[in-house]
């Protein structure tokens, strides 16, 4: 029997289950397969889905029908789904979690899921696909802009910008090949029209012309035109009704296919223009679009237009953000690949604090999203690991490049162990970097170690696909080539480049807007590994025929290859320095200079230490020709701009103390000692520094360097710093006899007789005539104190006896 208050428990108990069913409502739903060209989507069963706040998930049946029930929920209020997963497949519609939607009884929740193994595969045919396509035209427009110029139709000038141009939008095509094998790889055609599947389906086998036929065919030029007026109009539709918000937004997402289309076949076309318009003008449609808003930024980004990438990354950001206040899982993974794609912009125009912080902030989203799911994001957290190492690297902080480097190579090995095919070029990709990071922190061993396993990959993954990875392994080559040059192993060092530079020559005969700069890059490097060991006559070809090269390319690029045009003679201007050809050296860096100038206008922060350096070896041009006081205007210049770089770039330090180590010794043979003394005051804790590391090899120098500056002293009227920095001297090496002339002055001018005249008696045999020379050139300068003009007569008297 009961007692009363169980019973009462067990009541209340009751009437609260009965008031919650009374107030749950059920929300069905379906989860079918993506549909795709040749095969329907059909029910899948067994994908556990969970609402937002429910407790429980619930599992799709055989027939892919699943319920839900939403405890305290009415028709028409919203909820959100929190998980859909089964193994092998993943949501079609990432967005979906973290969505909101409305409770229907009446419109069940469609559910997409597609297999990843589908996935890749589709991926992969139409990237393929778009790759011929896009390689026919290139071919078909270099041929006719060929024919007309053969035909005199165009001058050779105009053919080569044109060529070029033709090149860059064939290699900026090939880098958004990706992002828009994933767009139609994802597209459900049991969702599409007759038409829209035919467009599509042209699209995804390449088949560009027809695809635009059947575009024109649905009239879309005047729905475009519908579109952009509605857009400019700023047209708000506000529409209350569930089924008509849901028909516009329907409507919205097929304009907004369609632009996408016709913005791929543009860019198959290497029809930049109209390819920027359909794609800005779709992210137009729907500014609250993230995604559209980032492909936009993305595209723009490749195509080098950096401010209005920006604005357009930063419109997808701000609205991530928002969306990951109220949904962090569904919309964290688009944030960090905006987060991501801004900072590497930010990286290339040379804006390293906003790059690194919104490298750290992706990074630290995706390390938290492949904690949970590292099968989906360990690929996207090493790739930015990766690009924060090129960044750390890029602005010297090496210690924490090699730790982003290390652990990114950890991610990508594994990955690959699993999946080689996919992963493996990124394993090599990170080795080289790491390889180039030793080699810039003088770790040469580890350097070679990993370049040798990158080379090894790209090696073998050639033997299948040469057409795809030669190129690496002619950049691996010449990039083991470059540390055997910096370690003097030269036979290995010029074989490595020969490999590469004949790999890059086949290549440039079939392709030579894509390989020739490559090419000419090899034949520099060749041509310093044949300056080095002397082999003159080999450098200066290879010199020539590098300079060729970017000359032609420069002419219809000059944004993309003066830089190299400029490096190259600078190099060749060195190499005749080297073998005293020096009018043609002073020609050839003449030409550097006013290129590197005109670059350092534009963009000091990227192209001023090259002009530096070029500066800086015309003083030294002017110094093996003994024309000193020509080099002094050089290296002051040179030293101008290094003393600004060396403050944020220890890289630049060596050139800034080398620059002051020049003045220090030219002032003086033009005789002017005040500039040397303060030039002096900058150099010498450089020098000490460098004498303190390692004093065997540079005593005599800080030795005689101090001396120095105990003679610029005695004609700045600064006695005490005189004999401070003598007695400094003769503490490093008492050797230097020349000093103790200068100690005797400061002493003497300070009315320290006796001391002063003990040095002289002691080293009068010795150094009478430098005594009586500084003597001289002290009183022609008027720097002898009147109240001891007496004392040095005296001790005049005295080393003439």
């Amino acid at each position: 029997m009961l007692k009363k208050s169980n019973l009462k428990l067990i009541i209340s108990i009751f009437v609260a289950c009965m008031v919650w069913t009374s107030q749950a409502q059920t929300q069905q739903g379906y989860v079918k397969t993506l549909g795709r060209p040749h095969q329907k989507g059909v029910a899948l069963n067994g994908v556990s889905i969970r609402v937002r706040g429910g407790h429980n998930a619930v599992l799709s049946d055989a027939k892919g029908f699943f319920s839900m029930m939403m405890v305290g929920k009415k028709e028409g209020d919203a909820y959100a789904l929190q998980q859909v997963q089964k193994q092998g497949y993943q949501l079609n519609d990432e967005n979906m979690i973290g969505r909101r939607y409305a409770i229907s009884s009446k419109v069940p929740l469609a559910i997409v899921m597609v297999s990843t193994k589908q996935l890749q595969a589709d991926k992969q045919r139409i990237e393929n696909n778009a790759y011929k396509t896009a390689e026919k035209n290139y071919q078909t427009q270099k041929a006719l802009l060929e024919k007309r110029q053969q035909a005199n139709q165009i001058t050779i000038e105009i053919y080569r910008q044109e060529i070029q141009q033709l090149q860059n939008s064939f290699e900026k095509y090939q880098s958004l090949i990706d992002g828009l094998a994933e767009h139609y790889a994802h597209t459900d055609y049991d969702e599409l029209e007759a038409k829209e599947r035919e467009i599509n389906l042209c699209i995804e086998n390449g088949d560009l012309d027809k695809a635009e036929q059947l575009l024109q065919a649905l009239d879309i030029e005047k729905r475009l035109a519908e579109i952009e007026q509605r857009i400019k109009a700023g047209q708000q539709l506000k529409e209350e009704a569930l089924e008509d918000q849901r028909k516009i937004q329907k409507q919205q997402e097929k304009d907004a296919e369609y632009f996408y289309q016709l913005y791929t076949i543009a860019l198959g076309r290497f029809d930049n223009e109209k390819a920027r318009y359909y794609i800005e003008t779709r992210a137009a449609l729907d500014t609250t679009n993230a995604a559209w808003q980032f492909d936009a930024g993305h595209y723009l980004d490749r195509q080098n237009q950096h401010q209005k990438a920006i604005a357009y990354y930063d419109k997808a950001l701000k609205i991530f953000r928002r969306q990951v206040q109220e949904n962090p899982q569904a919309y964290e993974p688009d944030l960090a690949s905006t987060l991501n794609n801004l900072a590497a912009l930010y990286s290339n125009i040379q804006r390293f604090d906003e790059s690194e912080a919104m490298y750290k902030e992706a990074l630290e989203i995706r390390r938290r999203l492949a904690k949970s799911n590292p099968q989906a994001y360990e690929p996207d957290m090493a790739d930015t690991q990766n690009n924060l190492a090129n960044l750390y690297k890029a602005t010297q902080r090496f210690s924490e490049s090699e730790a982003m480097c290390k652990e990114a190579l950890e991610i990508r090995r594994r990955l690959a162990k699993s999946n080689p095919q996919a992963y493996e070029p990124y394993v090599a990709t990170t080795l080289n970097n790491l390889a180039n990071l030793y080699k810039a922190t003088q770790r040469f061993s580890e350097s070679e170690i990993m370049h040798k396993e990158a080379l090894e990959i790209h090696r073998r993954l050639a033997k299948s696909n040469p057409q795809a990875y030669e190129p690496d392994v002619a950049m691996t080559l010449n990039n083991l080539a470059a540390l055997y040059d910096d370690i003097q192993r030269f036979d290995e060092s010029e074989a490595m480049y020969k490999e590469a530079l004949e790999i890059r020559r086949r290549l440039a005969k079939s392709n030579p807007q894509a390989y020739e700069p490559d090419m000419a890059d090899t034949q520099n490097n060749l041509a310093n590994l044949y300056k080095a060991t002397q082999r003159f006559s080999e450098s200066e070809a290879m010199y020539k025929e590098a300079l060729e090269i970017y000359r032609r390319i420069a002419k219809s690029n000059p944004q993309a290859y003066e830089p190299d045009l400029a490096s190259t003679f600078n190099n060749l201007a060195a190499l005749y320095s080297n073998i005293q050809r020096f009018d043609e050296s002073e020609v050839m860096y003449k030409e550097a200079l006013e290129i590197r100038r005109r670059l350092a206008k534009s963009n000091p922060q990227a192209y001023e230490p090259d002009m530096a350096m070029t500066i800086y070896n015309c003083g030294l041009l002017n110094l093996k020709q003994k024309e000193y006081a020509e080099a002094i205007p050089m290296f002051e210049k040179a030293l101008d701009i290094y003393r600004r770089l060396a403050e944020k770039n220890l890289a630049q330090q060596q050139w800034y103390v080398g620059s002051l180590y020049f003045l220090s010794t030219l002032y003086p043979t033009v005789g002017n000692n005040t500039s040397a003394y303060f030039i002096n005051q900058e150099f010498l804790p450089y020098l000490l520094k460098r004498y303190e590391e390692d004093k065997d090899a540079l005593r005599h120098v800080y030795a005689r360097t101090l001396g120095g500056q105990s003679f610029y002293a005695l004609f700045m009227n600064k006695f005490v710093d005189a004999e401070k920095y003598a007695r400094e001297g003769l503490g490093v090496d008492s050797t230097q006899h020349f000093i103790y002339t200068n100690l005797a002055a400061a002493l003497l001018f300070q009315g320290k007789y006796a001391e002063a005249e003990a040095i002289y008696q002691q080293y009068k045999d010795e150094m009478k005539n430098s005594f009586l020379d500084d003597i001289r050139r002290f009183a022609e300068a008027e720097i002898i104190p009147k109240r001891y003009e007496a004392d040095v007569e005296k001790i005049k008297k005295m080393l003439n006896e």
